[in-house]
């Protein structure tokens, strides 16, 4: 990794190590007077999770340029916004929309498994983009026509995905893999 990366990425873990105590004490406060919104505030962290471990890795891989950079964060911090309004308002949505972002993490995981794990071979932003969206369109599709089975399915993925990593750290090992992932 580049030294550049190394200074940015402590000084990013360092933010969010600060956020997250600053967190957890809003969490243990809202758990004593409201059990909902531990649910709320869990969602959107969720939801921001994932997008910056998205951007962070194609960065780290010099899969993205700062224009692809700059697009991704606008567009996850729009993303990011509307889930902190939906909080506030739709409970609902809100989950809708943490399932929609937890379906295509889990397809650009899949993807950086195969990838880093099993080929050694660096991250491609347009490869990335499609895993993302081949987790995306379906979990749209699921909760516009089954919303308890985009639940069931969404389970089902990530115990299929949890599994697949078993398998490929297995393999790395016990074979010539990447062992650095």
């Amino acid at each position: 990794m580049r030294p550049d990366l190394i200074l940015k990425n402590r000084k990013l873990n360092h933010i969010i190590g600060v956020i997250g105590i600053i967190l957890s004490i809003v969490v243990i406060f809202l758990a004593l007077k409201n059990v909902s919104w531990v649910y709320r505030l869990v969602a959107v962290c969720a939801i921001i999770y994932c997008l910056i471990d998205i951007e962070q890795k194609l960065e780290e891989d010099h899969a993205i340029t700062q224009i692809d950079r700059n697009i991704i964060v606008i567009i996850g911090s729009f993303y990011i916004g509307f889930s902190i309004i939906c909080a506030f308002i739709n409970i609902d949505l809100l989950l809708r929309l943490a399932g929609i972002t937890g379906s295509g993490y889990l397809g650009f995981k899949s993807y950086q498994l195969v990838r880093e794990g099993i080929l050694n071979k660096k991250l491609k932003l347009a490869d990335s983009l499609v895993a993302t969206f081949l987790g995306i369109f379906p979990a749209i599709l699921l909760i516009i026509y089954a919303f308890i089975a985009f639940w069931i399915i969404l389970l089902a993925l990530t115990l299929l995905y949890n599994l697949i990593h078993l398998i490929v750290r297995i393999k790395i090992e016990r074979g010539s893999t990447n062992r650095q992932f």
